[in-house]
């Protein structure tokens, strides 16, 4: 067995520590899916977690505006 180099073993450690997350949608939703993550040279995973990351963000700072 070949030994892993520096950069492999960071990444395996660095995908041991992520969780799966399913996400259930008709096929017509996971199509535009795809096309809008292509459109951006992304991932689907990327794709989707980016939104939900910037979602998060905007919640966020949206909860500690003064009202």
């Amino acid at each position: 067995m070949a030994k892993k180099t520096g950069k492999e073993n960071s990444e395996s450690l660095e995908k041991s520590k992520r969780a799966r997350i399913t996400l259930e949608c008709s096929q017509e939703i996971r199509k535009s899916i795809r096309i809008s993550a292509a459109q951006e040279d992304k991932s689907m995973n990327d794709f989707i977690l980016s939104i939900v990351l910037e979602k998060m963000q905007k919640d966020k700072e949206t909860a500690q505006s003064p009202v």
